[in-house]
């Protein structure tokens, strides 16, 4: 998998774990309201306490249940009212009109065959209709002998009964100013609703904490896209400086310590200050522990790990696990909005890159690049970029800096094994590079009036132009000759 393809994956990975973290924060401010649920509800249970404790407990339990029961024998007709009537409404849809066989002649057998076609559908959709019409009128009948079995029903008999005993005892304790019953039925609604709403409460707790586990899953899911990434770098440098022999590049996973510290400051909202406890790799602080020690990558995510959950903990307001050096660093974490903690999650540093150099030929006595001097910088750099592609190169004054020893070795050779499958336009003052790297066509130009004029334009082969470069050559025509014999020939 190429680094852009990765690139794209470790973002849609990062968008989907933001969500994951903001639907989890909407859900627990949903689920907030449980504890404040839960002391309603026994509110309304002690209310209801009194209610049933004063003498009246089997009345009103009578009541209470015959309610629940004509309330759910209400929804149930509804449902069944509903279905009923879209019956109905289909039974009222006209019929089409019978086809106009005016418009067709019996007397060709294809068209006869059509007109009794279309009769047998009609015939066919009538009785449909009948069918409707037969379902329609058993449905009715149906209703019908529900509610008469109802109103006759031994169950309808005993919730009258049940609600005559609650209507002679409002009446009664409104006689003697004892209490409002009609509160014990409102309590007994109010309780219901309540324990329905806290049912709801279980199950987004199921769903929080399946996005949770979500969460561990997404975030499992960028570090391998992390650790693919610098693989897929690995590779690729390896790939492309496989033969070159003045240049290693090693990539360092999360190694660029030099830009955490700005990475991790923006993601805290604070450019600078708290330098003692944000610190810097090597000199102290969070960052100073967090690149202090291997290197290796497992090791490295494990003290990455901590670092992220010191932040966590300091975000919760738990400043003792977790010792600060200022006590408004903490204060300050403590107030950064939540996005800023979910970005902090899949952060990882930058990979760095070890690169280190040679300039013997056989490709020995590699040294840091940090210790090279400019031009050897430059044949580091230069060994890189004709080492990889396929696309147009161009170069100005490759030679800068450079021995003649480099310029040849590093250089012209390279211009020479790559020219065959890339363009490589140079711009030089330096003959040796034209002449020795083979040059298919040559421009050679000079200043003149604060201008810059063409004196010459062609081949290794032309007079003109060879000419013009051996008067640039050190060593002149017989240095072109001994390094270029192959263009010795008559012009």
């Amino acid at each position: 998998m190429g680094r852009r393809t990765l690139d794209e994956q470790r973002k849609a990975e990062e968008s989907h774990f933001l969500g994951l973290r903001l639907s989890a924060r909407q859900l627990e401010a949903t689920l907030d309201g449980e504890s404040r649920l839960k002391g309603e509800l026994e509110d309304v249970k002690r209310k209801l306490q009194v209610f049933e404790s004063a003498g009246h407990a089997v009345v009103l339990s009578k009541y209470q249940r015959a309610d629940l029961q004509r309330n759910a024998i209400s929804a149930w007709e509804e449902e069944w009212e509903r279905a009923r009537g879209k019956i109905e409404e289909l039974r009222e849809v006209p019929l089409p009109e019978s086809l106009a066989v005016e418009q067709f002649d019996t007397a060709v057998p294809s068209e006869k065959e059509l007109i009794e076609l279309a009769q047998a559908t009609t015939t066919a959709l009538s009785e449909i209709v009948k069918r409707l019409d037969e379902v329609t009128m058993a449905m009715n009948q149906a209703v019908a002998s529900w509610r008469e079995n109802l109103g006759a029903s031994e169950w309808k008999s005993n919730s009258d009964l049940a609600v005559q005993g609650y209507d002679e005892l409002c009446k009664r304790l409104e006689k003697e100013a004892a209490g409002d019953p009609g509160a014990y039925s409102g309590l007994v609604r109010l309780r219901q609703e309540i324990e329905k709403k806290l049912k709801g409460f279980a199950a987004k707790r199921d769903d929080l904490a399946t996005m949770r586990r979500d969460e561990e899953g997404a975030l499992l899911a960028l570090r391998a896209t992390r650790r693919a990434l610098t693989e897929a770098r690995r590779s690729f440098i390896e790939s492309v400086l496989r033969d070159n022999r003045y240049v290693k590049i090693e990539v360092v996973p999360y190694g660029s310590s030099e830009t955490a510290e700005a990475e991790i400051r923006g993601l805290l909202q604070r450019e600078e200050g708290f330098a003692k406890d944000i610190g810097r790799a090597g000199v102290g602080g969070m960052l100073g522990t967090l690149f202090d020690g291997s290197m290796q990558p497992s090791e490295f995510e494990k003290r990455l790990d901590d670092f992220k959950q010191r932040l966590a903990s300091l975000r919760l307001g738990d400043s003792t696990s977790h010792k600060v050096e200022d006590k408004r660093f903490a204060t300050h974490v403590s107030k950064l909005p939540p996005e800023a903690f979910d970005e902090l999650l899949y952060w990882f540093p930058e990979d760095s890159l070890n690169v280190q150099y040679s300039t013997q030929a056989d490709g020995s006595n590699y040294r840091p690049i940090q210790a090279g001097s400019p031009g050897q910088k430059t044949a580091a750099l230069l060994a890189f970029l004709l080492s990889y592609g396929d696309e147009p190169v161009i170069l100005d004054q490759p030679e800068d800096d450079l021995d003649n020893n480099l310029i040849y070795e590093l250089i012209v050779k390279q211009i020479r094994r790559i020219k065959s499958r890339r363009q490589v336009i140079v711009v030089t003052h330096n003959a040796n590079v034209v002449v020795n790297g083979d040059a298919e066509l040559v421009v050679a130009l000079a200043a003149k009036t604060g201008e810059t004029h063409m004196e010459c334009c062609g081949s290794l082969q032309d007079r003109t132009t060879r000419e013009r470069i051996c008067a640039i050559l050190e060593g002149g025509a017989e240095a072109f000759e001994q390094r270029y014999r192959r263009i010795a020939l008559p012009g």
